[in-house]
C-alpha cells in the first residue's frame, strides 16, 4: 500500500523525503525533479483554476 500512497502525498504535499523516494525508484536526475515539481504546479494551477471558474 505504500507504493500508493508516497507517491501521492509527494504530488500533494511536496514532502521532500517523498520526493526522493521518488527520485530514487525512477532513477531521475536533479533537472528531471524539477520538471516534475513544475509540471506538478502547473497541473495544480489548472484544476484550481478549473475549480473556482
Amino acid at each position: 500500500m505504500d507504493w500508493i500512497i508516497r507517491p501521492i502525498r509527494a504530488m500533494l504535499f511536496a514532502d521532500e523525503q517523498a520526493f526522493l523516494w521518488i527520485k530514487k525508484k525512477l532513477g531521475l536526475t536533479e533537472y528531471q525533479m524539477a520538471a516534475l515539481v513544475w509540471v506538478k504546479g502547473l497541473v495544480i494551477g489548472f484544476l484550481l483554476g478549473w475549480w473556482l471558474l
